[in-house]
């Protein structure tokens, strides 16, 4: 095989490929980039045997083939490499491979592309999406989904089709992020559940999208635009009644500025407890106050003005997720709901009313 690259075009196939084959792996070849020239285009493959990644590479064929090589070394070697000289790849005997750019020849030891597994073909129901909405609801959500969890139906994003809307949640029990979009489905496609590992290679493979189109066959997914396309496996299993936990009303209502309570959290969760990280939020219709009280540390305390609300309330919450989750509102300001001490605390980006997010209270010590 011979082939003639811009550095550019290769790096980027190559970083986006990176996630999926630098993983821990008891097969080396797993660890490995499948690229392959036929019928005058350039692919380069990777896979754990749960994703799959294929992405077209722009550049020039001389010879056709096919070999299998180190991403990440090959990544390194290619990232080091002058932006302004074209790389020639070549294989040569014993499964070699040789990289000449300039002045300098790189050669890597590569493993014969027949002991490459084949990814999964998917041909069922299908569905488009705008690229946008795809990356907006993935960001709106994923951070929430739980990463350990024994209940292995927590670990993805839940894509639910209703009548009318699509939601995608994820929760981990101790908090919940939901975004809804316009109705995606065709009548034959239901419900699923996304590994959360695959969440992430999605949004890095089709970053500019302009439109994608899902697949879906019994337990397997296929996302695809016109240079890549990346397979998983979904996770089996019944995603919990998660609208049973969404508040239908709230006793009380203020809206912040996002931007002023996010630091102020950050600030004061310095001094909360490293073993629960417990904050207060005291909320009245003036003033949000976020403290925290740890012996061993200290005190911290800081105000933030209200713009406007209705009710009063003392409640804990974990500061790690009320940051993270203040973190991925796109709006200026968010409305706080809250009922009880003992019921989650819901909240509301002013403006999006497609994204909410749920955090569970904590007790707080007297």
């Amino acid at each position: 095989m011979e082939l003639t690259f811009e550095k550019h075009d290769l790096l980027n196939s190559l970083q986006v490929l990176q996630g999926v084959a630098s993983g821990r792996t008891t097969l080396p070849i797993l660890s490995n980039v499948l690229i392959q020239a036929v019928n005058g285009k350039i692919e380069c493959i990777a896979t754990d045997l749960e994703v799959g990644i294929k992405i077209k590479v722009e550049g020039a064929i001389q010879e056709d083939g096919a070999i299998t090589v180190s991403a990440k070394k090959l990544a390194d070697i290619v990232k080091e490499l002058p932006e302004d000289k074209p790389i020639h790849f070549a294989t040569t005997a014993n499964d070699r491979v040789e990289l000449t750019c300039g002045n300098g020849v790189y050669k890597i030891i590569g493993l014969p592309d027949e002991e490459f597994p084949q990814l999964p073909a998917v041909d069922g129901d299908s569905l488009t999406i705008d690229g946008d909405v795809l990356r907006d609801l993935l960001y709106k959500t994923e951070f929430a989904a739980a990463t350990e969890d024994v209940r292995y139906f927590l670990n993805g994003l839940y894509f639910n089709f209703l009548p009318d809307k699509t939601e995608v949640v994820a929760t981990d029990m101790r908090w919940l992020a939901l975004a809804r979009c316009e109705r995606l489905t065709s009548e034959n496609v239901k419900g699923f559940i996304i590994p959360l590992k695959a969440v992430k290679e999605i949004a890095r493979t089709f970053a500019e999208s302009g439109t994608v189109q899902i697949s879906i066959f019994e337990n397997q997914i296929l996302f695809a635009d016109e240079n890549a396309t990346l397979t998983t496996r979904l996770v089996e299993g019944d995603y919990p009644p998660y609208q049973k936990i969404i508040p239908e009303a709230a006793e009380g209502r203020v809206v912040v500025s996002k931007e002023q309570m996010l630091h102020a959290a950050r600030r004061v969760a310095l001094l909360s407890n490293p073993k629960n990280y417990a904050i207060a939020l005291e909320i009245d219709t003036q003033q949000l106050q976020i403290s925290a009280k740890t012996p061993e540390l200290g005190e911290a305390y800081e105000p933030i003005p209200v713009e406007s609300g209705t009710g009063r309330i003392r409640i804990g919450i974990d500061a790690r997720l009320l940051i993270e989750t203040l973190g991925h509102v796109e709006t200026e300001s968010i409305a706080i709901e809250f009922k009880s001490e003992v019921e989650p605390i819901v909240f509301k980006p002013v403006g999006a009313e497609s994204h909410i997010c749920l955090v569970m209270p904590m007790r707080l010590e007297s």
